[in-house]
């Protein structure tokens, strides 16, 4: 399946470019898209977002607009043709 990771403020500069399009294992959750992310596209990606198991302070994850702490944080369940938006700073989702 297909999705897109976006970045905004410093994870723009820090993956070189607004976002891209992945191909993804089927039923993959926002926590493996990060392993994803880290092993195959931008080594250290992954300790730039998380501390432990848990995301870092300020960052946020959205997808879809939606935060995912309103969803399944973490293990939010990504689907076909879903955006996945990376933010560095909190952020307000309409």
């Amino acid at each position: 399946m297909r999705v897109k990771a976006v970045f905004i403020q410093e994870f723009y500069r820090e993956m070189g470019g607004h976002s891209m399009d992945l191909e993804v294992p089927d039923g993959i959750t926002v926590r493996e898209l990060i392993d994803y992310i880290d092993r195959r596209v931008k080594p250290g990606f992954k300790e730039m977002l998380m501390e432990g198991e848990s995301l870092r302070y300020p960052v946020e994850i959205a997808v879809n607009g939606r935060r995912i702490d309103f969803l399944d944080g973490l293990d939010t369940v990504l689907k076909d043709g879903d955006r996945v938006l990376f933010s560095p700073r909190a952020l307000f989702v309409l």
